[in-house]
């Protein structure tokens, strides 16, 4: 059974487009501190990673939630993952600009993890997230904060390769 929670075009939807929109264009104006590839690396693996958990824990045996108007994947749920994109992006790329290194790392990634949660939250509550099948946002925080840690050794392992090269 396909549950419906909104049949409008609404906050919800206006939120993922508007993410997608603000950041492309600040992906584009920011001066370029990766090279294309690892950026278009580092933009997939966000979406990767975002769909895996999406589709791993919100589907069953699971289905612990529902992403965007109905429980039926929709086109607007699959912007909704190219949404994290972005935000993989800057993470990285932020993290090359301020040259982040030694114990910094677990303050960078820890404020990240709680951005990447405020963020889930106002999403939550515009409707982007229905959490009413058990998954709670407790949950999310160990999540962001190892895949993030994951996309940093990710970046040294390719500056690595890059180096021996």
């Amino acid at each position: 059974m396909i549950t419906v929670y909104e049949k409008t075009f609404d906050a919800n939807e206006w939120f993922v487009i508007a993410n997608l929109i603000l950041s492309g264009i600040l992906i584009w104006k920011l001066p370029k501190v990766i090279s294309a590839i690892e950026s278009a690396a580092h933009f997939t693996y966000g979406i990767f990673i975002g769909m895996f958990f999406d589709h791993t824990i919100s589907i069953k045996p699971w289905d612990f939630y529902d992403v965007n108007d109905t429980s039926a994947y929709q086109f607007i749920d699959f912007l909704s993952y190219v949404m994290y994109g972005p935000y993989s992006y800057f993470f990285i790329y932020l993290y090359v600009k301020f040259r982040i290194a030694g114990y910094k790392n677990i303050f960078y990634v820890t404020a990240w993890t709680l951005f990447a949660v405020l963020i889930e939250w106002f999403a939550v509550k515009i409707g982007v997230f229905h959490y009413d099948k058990g998954y709670h946002m407790a949950w999310s925080f160990p999540v962001y904060m190892s895949m993030q840690t994951i996309q940093i050794i990710f970046y040294h392992v390719h500056i690595k390769l890059e180096k021996s090269r």
